[in-house]
């Protein structure tokens, strides 16, 4: 914008475009560019990821945060400095004078802007397609979320889990469902963000990098146990992850073949169903805290609800869990279709278990 001119004197305003203000502005554009190239390479708000996808994304957000702290420094030092330089001094009751807009600065501030975001836009489209773009050898796993539990299958080497296990360096493709209400799968360190809905199959690519575990977190708020509806995923070398397959592999032929512990058959159920996340049970490893403790249950099942036997109200604690609200939990806590979840055999299966424990 241009402003009348005149002499800058005593209770007239300073001239805007004279030599001061060129300085200042040079000095602006100087410390917006060098904070911008320092918070745009130095990324203060992120730890380092651990998956070749996420280092793309960790890029393209240090580019976004230096062209935005670039703006921000610019827009910021200029308002300061016009409050300081052209505000209106104690007991000034003149009018300001009369200014008519400028053409070529407004051409100016739209045009660029536009093409910021044009340039910042055309960037995150292209890391997307980077990162989304399957290799001929990635490991599949479909993934499916339920209230309040991850569940991991890897078709290839007919495996299930409760955590997910991944080879280093080897793209894994991800099949995402859930079996209820709308999950978001998360992992912070790999910058993997992904809705998971009942109603259709969303993919996602990942390549872990660094070897560890880390946490797995839904971040859709999908009822009651959300908070408690966490997994991990362990980046292992390639030989453990072999290592782990067989071990997970023997281990289900074992279950396969042990109609003979239907302790051992019970015991799977309760975790891979998720009836881990909510309740503690020493014997399953679990420490949930939503629902009831059930260590001790058997010696109270037949006493809950009169006339009816310790199988029955287990059986309808489970595919009914309304009908009887134990003392301190509120109603709706628990999920309403395990009877559709669960086949009968595998309830009966899990009836068995919790009975059976002392």
């Amino acid at each position: 914008m241009s402003q009348a001119p005149g002499p800058e004197a005593s209770g007239s305003q300073p001239v805007m475009f004279d030599t001061t203000s060129r300085l200042v502005a040079i000095v602006i554009g100087v410390v917006a560019v060098v904070a911008g190239l320092v918070l745009g390479i130095n990324n203060p708000f992120l730890n380092r990821s651990v998956a070749t996808e996420g280092s793309a994304i960790d890029q393209l957000f240090g580019l976004t945060l230096g062209i935005a702290t670039v703006v921000f420094v610019i827009v910021q030092g200029f308002l300061l400095y016009s409050i300081v330089r052209f505000g209106r001094q104690p007991d000034d009751d003149t009018d300001g004078p009369p200014i008519r807009g400028n053409h070529k600065l407004e051409i100016f501030w739209t045009v660029i802007p536009a093409l910021t975001i044009f340039f910042v836009g055309f960037m995150s489209y292209q890391v997307l397609a980077d990162i989304e773009q399957p290799q001929d050898d990635a490991l599949v796993v479909e993934v499916k979320g339920f209230q309040f539990a991850w569940q991991f299958y890897y078709p290839e080497q007919d495996v299930t889990s409760t955590e997910m296990h991944i080879p280093v360096d080897r793209q894994v493709h991800m099949k995402m469902r859930s079996n209820d209400v709308i999950h978001s799968f998360w992992v912070p360190e790999m910058r993997i963000k992904k809705d998971v809905m009942p109603d259709r199959v969303t993919e996602a690519f990942i390549t872990g990098t660094e070897t560890g575990t880390y946490p797995i977190v839904c971040t859709e708020l999908c009822g009651a146990g959300h908070a408690v509806m966490r997994s991990q995923i362990i980046i292992q070398s390639d030989a453990d992850f072999k290592a782990w397959i067989a071990s997970q592999q023997t281990t289900a032929s074992q279950a396969a073949g042990a109609a003979a512990d239907p302790m051992a058959a019970g015991r799977q159920l309760f975790n891979s169903s998720g009836c881990n996340a909510c309740h503690a049970l020493a014997d399953a490893g679990a420490v949930g805290a939503l629902g009831p403790e059930l260590d001790g249950y058997s010696a109270v099942a037949g006493t809950r609800v009169p006339g009816q036997s310790a199988e029955q109200y287990t059986l309808e604690a489970v595919v009914k869990p309304n009908a009887f609200i134990v003392e301190g939990f509120p109603a709706n806590l628990m999920p309403q279709d395990y009877g559709l979840r669960i086949s009968e055999q595998d309830l009966d299966k899990l009836v068995t278990y919790l009975l059976g424990m002392k």
